[in-house]
Order: C-alpha cells, then sequence, then structure tokens
C-alpha cells in the first residue's frame, strides 16, 4: 500500500477537495483505496452522509480502536477512516501518555490494511503538529496543493521546511510533489507558478487544477465529487481525472 497525505500549512488551497477527487478517481480506476480525514473540521467525511462518526481518527490515534474497527465502505473500492471534532483535543491526549510511542502510530495502525489497500489518501488538516508529524512518516509521497496567490510562495517554503526536518529526523524515503490548484491563469498566477517551477523542478506534478468553483460547490452540496461529473463544460472534472492518471502513472 502507497501512502500520500495532501499537505499545505495554508488553508483554502483545495487540499480537501483534491482529497475527495483523488480516493474516488482511484476508486474509479479500479484501485482499492483509504481515504483518512485527518482535519478535524471533517469536511471529507461531510461529504458521506451515511457515515457515522461514533468512532473515528480520533479513536485510532487514542488507541482506542484500529483502523479496521473505525473504517466504513462509502463507495466502490473506497474506505473511509472519518474525522470529528473530537481531533482537535487527540494531540494533547498523545502528548499526555509519556511513555507510548507518539510520532508513528498512524503509521503502525496504517499498516494493518497493507494488504488490503493499494493507496491511502491522507487529507491533513493545514497546520504542523504531532498529529502532522504522524501523517508525514506514514506517508511515501506528500502532495502540496498550492493555490499560486502572492503568498503562495511563502506557503510552500514552511510546508516544505517542515516536511525535510521531519524527513532528515527519521531518516524518511519520503517523496513531495506540487500541485497547482485552483488557477484563473492570470498574470500574477503565471508568475507564480514560473518561480515555483523554477524552485522546485521536477517536484512539480504537470497537471493543474482550474478554478471553477459552481460544480465544485454543486457536488458538495449533493455528496458526491466533481470527478464523476461528465459535462463538457466542467472541465475541472477534466482536470481532476488528468491528476488521477498522472499520479497513478508516477507514484
Amino acid at each position: 500500500m502507497k501512502t500520500i497525505s495532501l499537505l499545505n500549512m495554508k488553508g483554502g488551497v483545495g487540499k480537501t477537495t483534491t482529497s475527495l477527487n483523488l480516493a474516488s478517481g482511484m476508486a474509479m480506476k479500479g484501485k482499492r483505496v483509504l481515504l483518512v480525514d485527518y482535519d478535524p473540521q471533517a469536511n471529507t467525511t461531510s461529504i458521506f452522509p451515511a457515515v457515522t462518526t461514533m468512532k473515528s481518527i480520533s479513536e485510532v490515534m487514542s488507541g482506542a480502536a484500529s483502523i479496521k474497527e473505525v473504517m466504513q465502505q462509502v463507495d466502490e473500492n473506497l474506505w473511509l477512516v472519518p474525522s470529528d471534532l473530537s481531533l482537535s483535543n487527540t494531540e494533547m491526549a498523545i502528548r499526555a501518555q509519556s511513555t507510548a510511542p507518539q510520532q508513528d502510530r498512524l503509521q503502525k495502525a496504517l499498516r494493518q490494511g497493507k494488504d488490503q489497500f493499494d493507496y491511502a489518501i491522507i487529507d491533513c488538516a493545514p497546520t504542523i503538529n504531532l498529529l502532522t508529524v504522524n501523517a508525514i512518516i506514514a506517508s511515501n509521497h506528500v502532495i502540496v496543493p498550492i493555490k499560486p496567490d502572492k503568498f503562495a510562495v511563502q506557503g510552500f517554503a514552511v510546508t516544505h521546511e517542515n516536511i525535510q526536518e521531519i524527513k532528515r529526523n527519521w531518516e524518511l524515503d519520503l517523496q513531495y510533489s506540487i500541485l497547482f490548484t485552483i488557477i484563473n491563469r492570470n498574470n500574477e498566477e503565471k508568475e507564480v507558478i514560473r518561480q515555483l517551477r523554477e524552485i522546485a523542478g521536477k517536484n512539480v506534478l504537470k497537471t493543474e487544477i482550474r478554478a471553477q468553483p459552481k460544480p465544485i460547490a454543486a457536488a458538495s452540496l449533493n455528496n458526491t465529487v466533481v470527478i464523476k461529473q461528465n459535462d463538457k463544460d466542467v472541465g475541472v472534472a477534466d482536470d481532476l481525472r488528468r491528476l488521477v492518471d498522472e499520479v497513478l502513472g508516477v507514484l
């Protein structure tokens, strides 16, 4: 099983939309996918109204439940580990368990599904804390979604620095990729994209996700994912399908 975290210290970059559609698109391609909602806002979980959060990722991280006890099938080839607001308090609870391992709990939990799934996709909160460290350590690859605005370079620098520090400290064989999202293709965005492509080089994915908020909002309202839309006017769905093909091809 390959584990991919989607992470950016800056919010509002389309991270949850990308996580949902990447996982769903992989499942539509016949891959068995475990989608982990790792954000206390639980926006990923809210897309699946039939999911009960009586047990969530909080219980997994605290050691009260296993991944297999918590995960729920939400679509063909797609399982969800739900989240809820209690995840906000979980980091403090883990730190209080000072005699137990703290940084590799998620890695150990995901090993329980290594023979059942092809991919695990982790939708991380936009922060660096002990939970995020767990996600990075558990991952083979980190995708950094970036909205190419005036704050993008700074947001990437902070995220990249944290990833590299954890990689060094834990001697991880960990790679990362930049994914440009919510693109309007104006001159300012083109310059930001040029700068980051120059900085990150081969670590930038070829696929770019355009800004098309209406179909994304409509999909969310209808508790579905935009990648399933085949309307020729929904170009963002085509972008997301290209992303799935690229990720499956290189990761």
